[in-house]
């Protein structure tokens, strides 16, 4: 995922309130980017070292140099190198050091030495002689040759950019709580869509349902996270374009940028993002859970468009993935949740005592969970050390699918 290092970011502080440095497409900007394009693209099929060269002196004759080298920093992902070597370099300048070492200073005098020694190498290496100089320093991040650049236009450069300055700041997030607005004829989709973006990335958070159409989500920030907020911070750092695949909406993220406590606003048209695709995938767990099931137990279909289960006038919950038995027809709803989301599921215990009883929740034994809470509820619980186990969900499943 790509970020802009701290040293990099841009953004001002007005007040209480912080706000990204995003870049507009004027005329300035756009051959500024498409400089830095260009770079790019004629550094294909030359060394790395050759392209910082190039790019350096696009950044001395500016003065936008955390911009430029932003900008840089997100193209550089783009970029492919030539394979690692059959050879290793360092194998082959031991062997031409420990050769020219050996050789009496006398004879220093007649340059020959240097091609007698390069003759050596090259056949212990079964080399070409005349490429030895090519391969020497052949692991140098500056000697790595390009082979491929992704190319893009100045507008998705700068969509880039824009859409990764807004990720970079959203590390230093307390909390983000954004609002958006369903149209009638989507929510279902949307909605699960929403739900399984932010469990993708394994996000905390609580919902509620504004009016018919509108829903107000929380997301806890870092600092909610022990032992990993860095990992999680990343993790909500790249859940933050799924936002912008929606039209109707508006957020605002607590930060706190070296001790200080911000507000930042977002709205989606705040800058045009670039094309963007929802999260498709499940957490990591759940996918292999699934697939488990079904390997072990071909009868039970799984199924990843599951239902929106209502458990309250302001309350929904959507499961990870359902399974239906292809003889009796029956369903169970299956909820995994890994040791960070304990916080979240104490939360929303009151909620489930109105769930339906084929929804099994597969919990971390690491969560600190309210028992007695827990125990009021309506789901099925089934508790794992280290991965759920499919043969004990279908064996609930199987008691307690409806």
């Amino acid at each position: 995922m790509s970020l802009i290092p701290k040293d990099l970011q841009r953004f001002s502080i007005d007040g209480p309130n912080v706000t990204p440095s995003y870049i507009k497409p004027t005329p300035a900007v756009s051959r500024l980017v498409e400089q830095i394009l260009d770079c790019f693209r004629f550094g294909v099929d030359d060394t790395y070292g050759n392209l910082q060269d190039a790019l350096e002196s696009i950044a001395l004759a500016s003065q936008r140099h955390r911009l430029i080298h932003g900008i840089i920093h997100l193209l550089e992902d783009r970029l492919q190198f030539q394979e690692s070597l059959a050879i290793d370099p360092v194998e082959l300048r031991k062997s031409l050091f420990e050769k020219a070492a050996s050789i009496p200073a006398a004879q220093f005098v007649n340059r020959q030495w240097r091609s007698d020694i390069i003759l050596q190498v090259a056949n212990e290496f079964q080399l070409d002689a005349e490429k030895i100089d090519n391969f020497l320093y052949a692991d140098l991040k500056s000697e790595r040759k390009i082979t491929q650049f992704e190319d893009i236009d100045v507008e998705n450069a700068i969509a880039i950019y824009n859409l990764a300055l807004a990720k970079s700041l959203l590390l230093y997030a307390r909390t983000l709580t954004f609002t958006i607005e369903f149209t009638s004829e989507s929510f279902a989709i949307s909605l699960r869509k929403l739900f399984q973006s932010l469990k993708f990335f394994n996000l905390l958070f609580q919902t509620q349902a504004i009016t018919d159409s509108a829903w107000q989500f929380t997301v806890d920030g870092p600092s909610a996270v022990l032992p990993q907020p860095q990992k999680y911070a990343t993790s909500l750092a790249a859940f933050l374009p799924t936002l912008y695949m929606f039209q109707n909406w508006h957020a605002t993220s607590n930060i706190e940028i070296d001790g200080q406590p911000y507000t930042w606003q977002l709205k989606p048209d705040d800058f045009k993002a670039p094309d963007l695709r929802f999260a498709q995938r499940l957490p990591q767990e759940a996918e292999t859970l699934a697939k488990r099931i079904h390997e072990i137990a071909p009868e039970w279909i799984v199924n990843y468009d599951t239902p929106i289960l209502n458990l309250g006038p302001q309350s929904v919950w959507i499961p990870d993935f359902s399974i239906t038995n292809s003889k009796s027809k029956k369903t169970a709803h299956i909820e995994i949740l890994g040791y960070w989301r304990a916080d979240y599921l104490n939360r929303r215990l009151d909620s489930l005592k109105t769930a339906p009883k084929n929804l099994i929740l597969v919990l971390s034994d690491k969560l600190k969970i309210d028992a007695h809470k827990l125990a009021q509820t309506n789901v099925q619980t089934i508790f794992f050390k280290v991965t759920p186990k499919a043969k004990d969900i279908i064996q609930i499943a199987a008691d307690f699918a409806q």
